[in-house]
């Protein structure tokens, strides 16, 4: 059986990747910034780890813990990105 921290730490950095895509193709006059690609990694898992710790394991699947770890890297991102902007 896998980790269900890692599921989650992974499907979280997927989810924050997928929100730097996001923001690149929806920028007309911006360039790909690996810089902000990393800080959403590193944004990411911290929040994929502290919701696994956080989460009731034994009761959620692959599948949940993997969409689980996917909004939270995608939001954490976003989160983080709209509170830059302002």
């Amino acid at each position: 059986m896998v980790d269900p921290v890692l599921i989650t730490v992974v499907a979280a950095v997927i989810g924050a990747g997928l929100n730097t895509l996001r923001g690149y193709l929806h920028s007309e006059d911006e360039t790909y910034s690996a810089r902000k690609l990393a800080g959403a990694l590193i944004i990411s898992t911290f929040a994929a780890i502290a919701v696994s710790q956080a989460i009731a394991v034994e009761s959620v699947g692959i599948v949940g813990l993997a969409l689980v770890g996917l909004t939270t890297g995608f939001a954490a991102d976003f989160a983080v990105s709209k509170a830059k902007k302002e």
